[in-house]
């Protein structure tokens, strides 16, 4: 096609709006208008909107290029607004049948949406095909090299899941032979479908962002083709990737700017868990409304948008709540707490309100101790490890508030997690958590004028340094921050 049609398209591009005289329109404007073979008018609310002069300055275009020798080769194109809202100057009256190319949403980041993509590049090709004389009976062609052009830049990493999804929606189509058959090829569809949208949103985006944004084309992809087995099928989706389909689009459209269309997907997300949960109270539902109101709360947050993330992180404490009170035995409400209570915390600190943030981290460090009585010997170290540290957090407000005696006591519950630790593991994280709380300790210490107590816990936050330098498993970040903290100790033992 490239060779067939080639040639270079040569456009001349009003944007200049000159309002001086009309000499600039007849020996700059008129000119190229009727050298032109087509004229293009894009249609935008600020085409309409404009003044009087420039709106006339449109009109006298198109009735001067419609009154040359290709007048009949005018293209209208919808850049924004409403498709049916009124085109610029008299174009509707001139050509009351004239089709609109519809490129719309033709943003910066517009490829990042494979329905958006397949729209446009449809669009796209009604207006380059006569721009460059394509005929009638090479358009199939054209738009096959159209599609090859855009399967090629998903590599063949997409390819190779296109392959499955066209797999899955075949095993789909030929199920629809017998009715039983084709309800339960249809749910082994959907399974396969959601598990592989739940393998893609964990995809690392390591590779750059090429790759995140080929993990992004195949989530959306794989979530169209769950919205479009379950259209009309009576057969529900799991809730795991309903909700996850919905976060994921509303993370798209909040990198976008999107942001009235990203609130709606969260509220939707939402709203889905918590109809799922109630028609039917499984531990599945129940997780995702959790997760999509995290997700939700960590939004707001991105926008700086405080009080709405503590609207939001209240509730999922009490949904959480609400949650263990049925079920005691499931870990997941535990932490789900403790991420409330301790964004809640962080939130508090922000505002300066130092009371309300101590008791939200204290109660966040008993919800994760919680958690990890729960989850038994699956309890990790990263639990013991951010149990310490809110501990440690809600002493710091009581020491900034000058309450020593609460903070001393927090601090001690901060230094108890060590001992869930068993004496052969490394816990190079949880020993630098022992680290600063000691050095902490040693400076309340300090300003009590209680040398021993300080040189105690000096000592035992020095020890616990030497061990997070001595472990092997400690990546090098943690080990520079030990060194530093060992600095500042040893620096504040010379000056006392």
């Amino acid at each position: 096609m490239r060779a067939q049609f080639g040639r270079k398209l040569k456009v001349y591009l009003d944007t200049a709006y000159e309002r001086g005289t009309s000499d600039f329109y007849e020996q700059n404007v008129r000119p190229a208008l009727l050298s032109s073979s087509y004229l293009l008018v894009v249609a935008t609310p600020a085409a309409i909107r404009r003044s009087d002069e420039v709106a006339s300055w449109i009109a006298r275009e198109i009735s001067d290029f419609t009154a040359g020798p290709n007048g009949q080769n005018v293209i209208a194109v919808r850049g924004a607004g409403e498709f049916n809202d009124p085109l610029p100057g008299d174009l509707a009256t001139r050509f009351p049948n004239i089709e609109i190319v519809d490129l719309r949403g033709a943003s910066r980041f517009w490829y990042l949406y494979p329905a958006r993509i397949a729209r446009l590049t449809s669009e796209k090709l009604k207006l380059v095909a006569p721009l460059l004389d394509v005929p009638f009976e090479e358009m199939p062609k054209l738009r096959q090299e159209e599609e090859r052009r855009q399967q090629s830049l998903m590599g063949s990493i997409t390819g190779a899941v296109l392959a499955v999804l066209v797999a899955v929606s075949g095993l789909s189509i030929f199920a629809l032979q017998s009715r039983n058959q084709a309800i339960r090829s249809l749910q082994d569809s959907m399974f396969a479908t959601g598990s592989m949208v739940i393998l893609s949103t964990g995809l690392t985006s390591s590779g750059g962002s090429a790759n995140e944004r080929i993990r992004r084309i195949l989530v959306n992809q794989g979530c169209d083709l769950i919205d479009n087995l379950s259209s009309g099928s009576g057969v529900e989706p799991a809730i795991d990737e309903l909700v996850t389909c919905r976060l994921e689009r509303a993370l798209g459209r909040d990198q976008l700017g999107e942001q009235a269309e990203a609130r709606a997907l969260y509220d939707d997300a939402i709203a889905k868990a918590s109809a799922r949960y109630a028609r039917v109270p499984r531990p599945d539902a129940a997780e995702r409304l959790l997760q999509a109101r995290q997700a939700y709360a960590e939004y707001f947050v991105r926008q700086k948008d405080n009080d709405a993330a503590e609207a939001q992180y209240k509730k999922l404490h009490e949904e959480a709540q609400a949650f263990a009170a049925a079920n005691q035995t499931r870990s997941e409400y535990a932490r789900a707490e403790g991420e409330a209570l301790g964004s809640l915390g962080d939130l508090y600190v922000a505002r300066g309100d130092r009371i309300y943030a101590g008791t939200s981290y204290d109660q966040a460090a008993v919800a994760v101790h919680r958690k990890i009585g729960l989850a038994g010997t699956d309890a990790t170290l990263d639990d013991i490890e951010w149990m310490a540290r809110l501990y440690r957090l809600a002493g710091e407000q009581h020491r900034l508030s000058g309450d020593f005696d609460g903070a001393l006591v927090r601090y001690n519950q901060a230094l108890e997690a060590r001992s869930l630790v068993a004496a052969d593991h490394s816990a190079p994280a949880v020993d630098q958590e022992a680290a600063i709380t000691n050095a902490l300790i040693f400076s309340v210490e300090q300003t009590r004028n209680d040398p021993a107590a300080a040189q105690k816990a000096s000592a035992a936050a020095l020890a616990a340094i030497g061990r997070v330098l001595g472990d092997q498993t400690a990546v090098a970040s943690l080990k520079q921050k030990a060194m530093a903290l060992q600095n500042w100790i040893e620096m504040q033992q010379k000056d006392h």
